[in-house]
């Protein structure tokens, strides 16, 4: 099942910056994990969507603010 999904999704045709924000959303940033690895995952995975500027200035803000405050948490 993962080797058809993984096809299906290689195979289409999306083309530019919007329809990639579309399909992903913006929904990852600002998101929090639940454990440092969690939350070293998430960031690697929105760190170059904010590199492109796939993801818009403040989203990019919201995301390392809320990262930093979840790390704060996870080392009490």
């Amino acid at each position: 099942m993962s080797a058809l999904t993984l096809a299906a999704c290689t195979t289409s045709d999306v083309s530019g910056v919007a329809p990639l924000r579309s399909a992903l959303g913006s929904s990852l940033p600002g998101a929090q994990g639940k454990t440092v690895a969690d939350q070293n995952k998430i960031d690697r995975t929105v760190a170059p969507g904010c590199a492109v500027k796939l993801y818009t200035r403040a989203e990019c803000d919201l995301h390392t603010k809320a990262s930093a405050a979840r790390r704060a948490e996870l080392k009490s």
